[in-house]
């Protein structure tokens, strides 16, 4: 498996949309977490967007699997990108 950083992008006028999705995402963030899929997540200060870390076996597939997260299904990220991220030291490298 490969990591991935997962960058979503928000925009101002979807904000109170996904305070009404939160729930959702966040239960499928759990579920992705619970499978070991997730290893890390949380939204940028500013509340421009998040960031992910995923592992994955290429980029298409972790592509696919974000399609299904409930923000994006409801159209509330502006932009999903996809990154195959090779760290050379901290906890997350080998």
């Amino acid at each position: 498996m490969s990591l991935f950083v997962v960058e979503y992008t928000y925009t101002p006028e979807t904000s109170s949309r996904r305070d009404d999705h939160r729930g959702d995402h966040r239960g499928w963030i759990a579920e992705m977490i619970r499978r070991k899929v997730v290893r890390s997540t949380g939204p940028l200060a500013d509340g421009s967007g998040a960031f992910i870390i995923a592992d994955g076996p290429d980029e298409e597939t972790v592509t696919r699997l974000f399609q299904q997260d409930p923000f994006v299904q409801a159209k509330l990220v502006e932009n999903v990108r996809v990154s195959e991220w090779h760290p050379v030291m901290g906890e997350f490298s080998e």
